[in-house]
């Protein structure tokens, strides 16, 4: 059943037929009300491509999640105590403001073309993205054919036009990664390590030279030996924490994020090193298990569902007014202290 069938069965033309899908005036009533109750009958869904194209607005945003890590047995890696939570908030308030979600993983560099084609078939009315690396070029390139955009994790790079016609949605990264390193300072330690995320995104970075930074302003060295590159995952900081005891068994460990704390936890006490005694652990992001491991993170708690409130309301307001509308929100962080840390002597 297609918008011709249904013009016969009513005795009109195809485009009296897409008038009446469309809500336009200049219909009469008596036909109206035969078109539609011939759709009802027939269980009649128009084709969203086809609102598009008579300019009608497609209710639709993409949620683009960017997760290309590979477990060893290479299958794909999904962080969904990070990203779960973002995925619902967006749903929820999207569909508070009449908005269906497309979610889409893109695991591989070529998946890009597939989002391309979502925009610019007009599939959605905009869409999101998050996990992407800092400045990626396939997304500048769909800002700048015009499809409304929202980013988070996305330095503000003022030199660059495309990042004045989108939305960027930023946690305050390098003041939490400061305060953390600086927290474990405070606690007497100078032998600190640092588990680095993925070096491509813009939390990782920031995170990375804040922790750099926090120790070269209290005088302490940096040193390489206690500098581990992860990956973000459980097993990632895993790995990387074997690796780092290997090599020197610092007091402290500064995780890039939550789900690299939880591996460093259990490679310690796998090294029969005990966590806060032997060594002290912080994170970053505050995922839900973090308060229920033992012992309980120490981390940084960011506004992960009112970022994805921001930008889903942002952008679907700037779709309803149809205007060019960008902005760029940087939301402040909190220090959450538990159990995992301890001041030495």
């Amino acid at each position: 059943m297609n918008s011709i069938d249904i013009a016969k069965i009513a005795g009109v033309s195809r485009s009296t037929v897409s008038r009446v899908i469309n809500n336009y005036d200049n219909v009469p009533d008596e036909t109206r009300k035969k078109i539609q109750q011939i759709i009802k009958e027939n269980n009649y869904v128009p084709h969203a491509s086809a609102r598009m194209l008579a300019g009608v607005k497609n209710r639709i945003i993409g949620l683009f999640i960017i997760e290309m890590k590979k477990d060893p047995n290479g299958k794909q890696v999904t962080s969904s105590s990070y990203f779960t939570p973002f995925t619902g908030s967006v749903i929820e308030n999207a569909s508070r403001m009449g908005y269906n979600v497309l979610v889409s993983i893109v695991s591989k560099q070529k998946d890009y073309k597939k989002v391309k084609e979502i925009f610019y078939n007009k599939t959605v009315s905009g869409g999101i993205f998050i996990g992407e690396k800092n400045g990626e070029s396939e997304i500048k390139e769909i800002i700048n054919s015009g499809c409304r955009v929202a980013l988070l994790d996305q330095a503000v790079k003022s030199d660059e036009e495309v990042y004045n016609k989108c939305i960027i949605v930023n946690a305050d990264n390098y003041y939490g990664a400061y305060k953390a390193t600086n927290y474990l300072i405070g606690l007497g330690h100078s032998s600190i390590a640092h588990i680095v995320g993925i070096s491509e995104n813009l939390s990782g970075i920031e995170r990375f030279n804040a922790y750099k930074n926090a120790l070269t302003d209290a005088g302490i060295a940096v040193k390489s030996n206690l500098i581990v590159k992860g990956d973000f995952t459980i097993n990632g900081g895993y790995n990387a924490t074997k690796k780092l005891l290997q090599k020197e068994i610092p007091t402290a460990i500064f995780c890039g994020n939550d789900m690299m704390a939880i591996g460093a936890i259990q490679a310690i006490e796998e090294a029969n090193l005990n966590v806060p005694e032997d060594i002290s652990i912080v994170g970053f992001d505050d995922i839900e298990v973090a308060r229920y491991i033992n012992p309980a993170l120490t981390t940084v708690r960011m506004k992960l569902l009112e970022m994805a409130a921001i930008a889903t309301n942002t952008l679907i307001t700037s779709i309803e007014s149809n205007s060019n509308f960008s902005a760029n929100y940087t939301l402040p962080i909190d220090l959450i202290e538990r159990n995992s840390c301890k001041a030495l002597k």
